[in-house]
Parts: C-alpha cells; sequence; structure tokens
C-alpha cells in the first residue's frame, strides 16, 4: 500500500489575522520583502552601471554581472513568493537555476584571472607546476583537477536543470509532498539530492580558489567567494531546514502554516539577498578595470587587467547577457566542444 502524503494544516491557504492594525503577518512580510528588494535592486543597477561604463574586461565582467545580478534575482523570487503562497513551489526553482549560472560564473572569473586566454588556457594548465606537502612534483596534475573542476561546476547546472523539472512534474502529478519528510516522496530526494549538489559545487570552487590563490593577487578573488559562498550555503541550507519542518509546525490564526514556510523563509532570503548585494557592492566594484593614469597606463592591480576599447554601454549590456558561453562551457564539460 502506498503510503498517503499527509494534508496541510486546516489553516494554511486561510488568510491570517491582523497582528499590526489592519495588516496581517503575510502584508507585513509583503511590505519589508518589497523594501529590501527595492534597496538590492538600486544597489545592483548602480554596480552595474559602474561596470557598463567601465567594460575593459568583457569576458571577465560579464561574469561579474551575472553574479551581482544573483541576489536581486533570489529577492524579486522571494517576493512573488509571499504575494502567492499557493505557486510559490512552482516560482522558487527560478532562483535555485540562476544561482548554478552565478556559481559558474564565479568559477570562470577565476578561470579568467589565472588564464585570460581561451587559446593558451589548457597548455597553461598543463605547464603550471604542482606540488604535493612532500615537495613531490606532480606533472599535469593541476590541469586533471582544472578538468575535473570544470565537468563538476557545469554538470551542476544540468543536474539542478533536471531536479527542477522533476519537481514541477511531481508536484503537478502529487507525488511531491511537501509536508513529508519521508523518503518515500519525491520531496525528500529532490532537496537531499539539491543540498549535495550544491555543496559539491560550491566545495569545488572554494578549492580552485584555494589551489591558485597566487595567481589571483590583488584581485580580492577570497572575499569574493566567502559572500557568495555564504549566501548560497546559508539559503540553501535554509530551504532545506524549512523543508524539514514543514511537517511538524502547524501556525496559528494570526501567523498560519503558509505564513511560517513560506512567508518566513522568503522574508529570510530578501534581507540575506540585501545584505549580500552590499558586499558585491565593494568586493565586485569595477574600480579594478577602470582608472587609467596620466601615461594612459592602468595603475596598480589594473596593471594585470588588458583594456579592451570599443565596448559602449549598450554594447556591453549586449554582451553581458549573451549566454553562450555558458553554453560552451557545458559542451566543453561533456567534451562536444573541444577548449
Amino acid at each position: 500500500m502506498s503510503p498517503t502524503c499527509p494534508p496541510q494544516p486546516p489553516n494554511a491557504n486561510t488568510p491570517g489575522i491582523a497582528i499590526i492594525g489592519t495588516f496581517t503577518f503575510q502584508r507585513v512580510v509583503q511590505v519589508i520583502g518589497w523594501i529590501c528588494l527595492a534597496a538590492t535592486a538600486l544597489l545592483c543597477i548602480g554596480l552595474c552601471v559602474l561596470h557598463f561604463r567601465k567594460y575593459r574586461a568583457p569576458n571577465e565582467q560579464r561574469n561579474v554581472i551575472r553574479i551581482i545580478l544573483f541576489p536581486v534575482v533570489a529577492s524579486l523570487v522571494s517576493v512573488i513568493s509571499i504575494h502567492t503562497y499557493q505557486n510559490s513551489g512552482y516560482i522558487e526553482p527560478i532562483a535555485l537555476l540562476y544561482e548554478t549560472v552565478a556559481l559558474a560564473s564565479l568559477f570562470m572569473l577565476y578561470v579568467q584571472y589565472v588564464a585570460p586566454e581561451p587559446q593558451t588556457r589548457v597548455s597553461f594548465f598543463k605547464e603550471l607546476e604542482y606540488k604535493t606537502k612532500t615537495g613531490e612534483m606532480k606533472p599535469m596534475k593541476h590541469y586533471q583537477l582544472f578538468r575535473a573542476a570544470w565537468i563538476i561546476v557545469f554538470t551542476y547546472i544540468v543536474v539542478t536543470l533536471v531536479l527542477v523539472i522533476a519537481e514541477e512534474i511531481t508536484r503537478a502529478t502529487g507525488v511531491y509532498c511537501e509536508t513529508s519528510s519521508k523518503p518515500a516522496f519525491a520531496h525528500f530526494w529532490i532537496q537531499l539530492f539539491t543540498l549535495v549538489a550544491t555543496v559539491i559545487a560550491v566545495v569545488t570552487v572554494v578549492r580552485f580558489q584555494r589551489r591558485l590563490k597566487s595567481h589571483m593577487t590583488g584581485r580580492k578573488a577570497m572575499p569574493k567567494l566567502l559572500c557568495f559562498k555564504l549566501f548560497v550555503l546559508i539559503t540553501t541550507l535554509q530551504h532545506f531546514a524549512f523543508s524539514i519542518i514543514a511537517s511538524h509546525v502547524q501556525g496559528n490564526d494570526k501567523i498560519t502554516y503558509n505564513d511560517i514556510i513560506i512567508g518566513l523563509q522568503s522574508l529570510l532570503v530578501c534581507i540575506e539577498a540585501l545584505f549580500t548585494q552590499v558586499a558585491f557592492f565593494f568586493f565586485f566594484h569595477p574600480r579594478e578595470f577602470g582608472n587609467r593614469n596620466q601615461g594612459g597606463k592602468l595603475s596598480g592591480d589594473e596593471a594585470a587587467v588588458p583594456a579592451v576599447v570599443g565596448y559602449t554601454p549598450t554594447k556591453a549590456i549586449i554582451h553581458s547577457l549573451n549566454p553562450m558561453d555558458l553554453i560552451l562551457g557545458i559542451g566543453q564539460a561533456y567534451g562536444m566542444v573541444k577548449f
């Protein structure tokens, strides 16, 4: 006999009573969520404008733009979820999909820092010396690790897409069962696989940065990684935790079941996205691509960034929205496209 999915509490889809004047908990969360989204979007737009005006390292800055858009996407999806509790389960995976794009963009940004020229990238990693802790030299080891990292990061995009499709199908067919954490339902396995895939992908990028940090001097590679990693891990673990407690909470007349499981969780994401966007404003600022001295040369850390002329803001926007490098990255991960 197949197990039965536990029903949601009776108050799940009913509006709660007012907690502040005429404002229900959902309405309060909506107001705070919109404020956080507006602030996050303004910071993001300001940072994007600065990049588009100094679009001198297009292959790097395209990845930067994708990364700094991530908090806005997460916050926007959360605000929409707050407004439509019943459809939030179908909307939330959009943020998860974009998270994979942002993580792959961070990885490609680090690759650009280390080996900016695609034509010489393979030879660079093959010739790069790798020493073990005992001082033993291992030829080709850096290239093997680079290939493994590339495969893992781009497989993360494919795996997440498959998991999102599986979630949408199982929700529509009634076998997802969000109110149960038992292995008999798709909810348990999809959340587990998502958590494992995310952790593996994040750890892979962390290890890549740590191994090659000497080649990223002056680029704030570690602060970039830390603020991005914290946001991803916090929201991922948070989502996993709320998926577990979904089968244990009931809610009440003032704060309903959906207020807790969807509203509160979405509000936390909006707040976390705002703090992350503030951090991004400092660590992903375009000053490293920017100013020239009187002799026409880049100064300081900017000297390592090759200048590219001819990118107007409009052309920069079009270039940053081009997803071909991501598509090629997936093809390269599976051997369909040569490096």
